[in-house]
Order: C-alpha cells, then sequence, then structure tokens
C-alpha cells in the first residue's frame, strides 16, 4: 500500500522525480555508503515506504513467511491454517472399546 500511495502521489504532483532521488539512496545502500541526503530529500511517503520495507526484510525470517523459501512448493498450497486432530483416548476395556477415527 506504501508503495501504491508513493506510486498515486508522484503520478499526481509529478514534481519528484524518485530515480534522482531515492534510486541514488538506494543504490548507495549496496555500496555500503548510504547517501542519507539523497533521501532526505524525497518526500514523505517514499520515506515511510523505504522504512517499511527494512522492516519487513528485518521481520521476515521471524515471521512464517520463511517459509516461502524453504518449501515454496508446500507453502502454494498449504491452508492458512493448519489443523491437528487428537485421538480421544478410550479405555482398553471400556464399554466402547473403538479407535478413534483419525
Amino acid at each position: 500500500l506504501a508503495g501504491l500511495a508513493a506510486t498515486a502521489s508522484s503520478g499526481v504532483s509529478g514534481s519528484y522525480d524518485y530515480r534522482l532521488g531515492v534510486s541514488v539512496w538506494f543504490r548507495s545502500l549496496f555500496a555500503l555508503d548510504p547517501d542519507v541526503a539523497a533521501m532526505r530529500q524525497a518526500p514523505l511517503v517514499y520515506q515511510v515506504h523505504a522504512l517499511l520495507a527494512m522492516a519487513l526484510f528485518t521481520l521476515w525470517p521471524f515471521s512464517r513467511l520463511v517459509h516461502a523459501f524453504t518449501a515454496p512448493l508446500g507453502y502454494l498450497v498449504r491452508p492458512y491454517i493448519v489443523y491437528r486432530s487428537r485421538g480421544r483416548t478410550v479405555p482398553p476395556g471400556g464399554p466402547r472399546a473403538r479407535r478413534a477415527r483419525r
């Protein structure tokens, strides 16, 4: 949603070109020499978008989203909530000495 808001705001106003500011800052991160001035001049919506992206990448390994890398095919078709049934405990010589269905 933050990316859509940034795109919509740049389409409406058209005054800020993210390729001259945010892109320069993003490339400077890969060079391990962050250009803080490039991001400081960006509108607030771009700064929030970058902050939320960093938070997502930081939290990814500790969330359920990490399973997208460990088992990508099973992750696509698995149910959102995994239910596990527990069999009823029946006394061995009781009146209903049947096994519970699984």
